[in-house]
Order: C-alpha cells, then structure tokens, then sequence
C-alpha cells in the first residue's frame, strides 16, 4: 500500500496509471476498514477481551483483513473509482481538444 503522499507523488510523475491504481486501491482498504471497525463494534467482547490492548490487536486485525480486502478487490470499490476517473480523464481530453474551434 501507499507509505506516503510523496511516495504517490513521485509514482504519478513516473507512471500515472498505477499512480491511480494505488490510490484506489488504498481508498478501497480504507473504506473497508471503516466496515470492518463499525460491524465489529456490535461484536460482543470475547476474542480479544477488553480494554486498550483488546482494541489494538482489534484494530490491527481489521487493518489487515481491510489490506488483503482491497488487494484482492473484493468489494469493487477501488475498481469502480478507478472506471469513473478513468471516464472523467476521457471527458477532459475529448472536451480539451474541441474547445479551440467554437
């Protein structure tokens, strides 16, 4: 996944395309993630326990299954958004060449 804005930064410069790709990817893993942490609240307390260190290993649990979600593309989610910035990036291109001859 995306260790930093730079590292996205610098991907985008070399290679636009995976540059996206990432960013979806990462969007995807995150929205999992808020899932994963909201569906897990009505869990009762049992696997972990409770207090502090129950909520990290929590946490930690769902960051990963929200990582292996996204890498996988189990939702879609990254996959659509990736499709609608796709189509936009069309339109821009298409609008940009027809607009000197009006």
């Amino acid at each position: 996944m995306i260790k930093g804005i730079a590292e996205l930064h610098h991907i985008r410069e070399t290679n636009p395309a995976k540059a996206v790709d990432l960013a979806c990817r990462e969007f995807e893993s995150i929205f999992a993630h808020q899932l994963l942490k909201t569906m897990g609240e009505s869990m009762p307390d049992g696997l972990f326990g409770e207090g502090l260190a129950s909520d990290i290993y929590q946490d930690m649990l769902f960051q990963s299954i929200a990582r292996s979600m996204a890498e996988t593309g189990a939702l879609g989610i990254g996959d659509m958004l990736r499709q609608h910035m796709q189509g936009l990036n069309m339109q821009e291109d298409g609008s940009s060449g027809q607009g000197g001859g009006r």
